[in-house]
């Protein structure tokens, strides 16, 4: 992490708290780390869903930006982002939606065709609009995707469900925060002898495949980098360089990008004393700050604290649990953090927020305000992306 205090203290003195600061340099680092390993063969794309404001970042790194509903496709269009940088994935998607979609991506977006229906969806509007879709079957997964031998079906049908199609290749994501190797050797394992079978019973070439890695991160005190540490990553590399099958590889990446490149700032507003236990109430909460795998504070996840300028620290340490300021015995950001003396006006800040914490929480209970958004770099320095909003008018009914 790039920034310093002295940033992280002038963001919120013009912007106030609670807020996200997203730190553009320690991304493009990440981004940069893994380019170092995988090398130009491998691709890698952006899930911008991992953090939406970090997709123009993004842009200038990697391959494409993989969007998963209409409305993220909105924020791409406003942002003008070209078709051919699109990939269009998705569980569910409507045919209204997908007319305006692929009426913006044309034949240089890329498609994901999660069900037989969702394939008819595509290809009834590539008709309407004379141009070939470029499409992904997706491997099925939980809720996503199809079956091998759904796959085959369609990809040997004479009944028209790839006429307009182009078999682009495969999509697999099997979900988030793996952190050992050994489940990526199954799935790659797994494709590799789905490939061969699929040229076996259709005679196609499977060309593309994109491969959601769901690379683990470390959260917490005490945790480091598992399947993201370079050496585990080469032998990543490696299990992909060996598959018997040859293609082109998309790395489709979020969280493993993105986690530690944002800090969100909360202030001190109440101290309390309560059966010989120390409280701090800071005015933000769990509605805007979630770590996969955190259980009522339990784990003290990376993070420190910005004392007041106009107080004399001791160097005494106590132990605080810190709350937010929600109406609930839930709001625990952490349950036992060691501190030199806390005081109000004190800012809280929990680092590796960069992926999902944006919007992963219950961001509208109690009509709370959401936060400032900051991106900082070195270079262009602090900039404010969207002010604090208030919600009470999302949950105000109509009369």
């Amino acid at each position: 992490m790039k920034m310093q205090d002295e940033v992280l203290r002038t963001s919120r003195e013009n912007y106030g708290t609670p807020q996200y600061v997203f730190d553009l340099d320690t991304f493009y680092e990440r981004y940069d780390y893994f380019k170092r390993i995988f090398g130009e063969e491998i691709a890698i794309n952006y899930c911008m869903k991992t953090n939406p404001f970090l997709t123009d970042a993004a842009l200038l790194k990697t391959d494409r930006i993989e969007v998963c509903s209409y409305g993220e496709f909105l924020i791409c269009a406003n942002l003008g982002i070209k078709p051919e940088r699109l990939l269009i994935s998705g569980v569910l998607k409507k045919r209204e939606d997908m007319r305006v979609i692929m009426d913006y991506g044309r034949d240089q977006a890329i498609y994901t065709a999660e069900s037989p229906s969702q394939l008819a969806i595509i290809r009834e509007i590539a008709t309407e609009l004379g141009i070939t879709a470029r499409v992904y079957m997706r491997l099925h997964c939980a809720q996503f995707g199809m079956d091998e031998d759904t796959i085959i079906e369609l990809l040997n049908s004479e009944n028209g469900e790839m006429e307009h199609i182009e078999f682009y290749g495969i999509h697999y994501f099997t979900g988030t925060q793996k952190h050992k190797l050994s489940k990526h050797t199954k799935e790659i394992q797994k494709l590799d002898h789905f490939f061969e079978r699929i040229f076996e019973e259709t005679g196609r070439e499977v060309k593309n495949l994109e491969y959601g890695t769901g690379f683990g991160v470390p959260y917490f005190e005490g945790q480091e980098e598992t399947v993201t540490a370079e050496a585990e990553l080469v032998e990543f590399k490696k299990l992909l360089q060996e598959m018997e099958w040859s293609g082109n590889i998309s790395l489709e990446m979020g969280r493993a990008l993105a986690y530690n490149c944002g800090c969100y700032l909360t202030e001190i507003r109440d101290l309390k004393c309560s059966d010989g236990k120390n409280y701090a109430i800071v005015d933000g909460g769990i509605h805007q700050l979630h770590y996969d795998g955190q259980l009522r504070g339990m784990y003290v996840p990376k993070m420190h604290v910005i004392h007041r300028a106009d107080v004399d620290l001791t160097g005494e340490k106590k132990t605080y649990s810190i709350h937010g300021s929600l109406c609930t015995t839930n709001d625990v950001l952490v349950g036992n953090y060691e501190s030199e003396e806390l005081h109000k006006g004190d800012i809280v800040v929990f680092e590796n927020v960069g992926a999902y914490s944006v919007y992963e929480g219950m961001s509208l209970f109690l009509s709370h305000e959401l936060p400032a958004i900051v991106l900082y770099s070195e270079q262009s320095g602090l900039k404010l992306v969207r002010s604090m909003q208030e919600t009470y008018h999302f949950n105000t009914p109509l009369r």
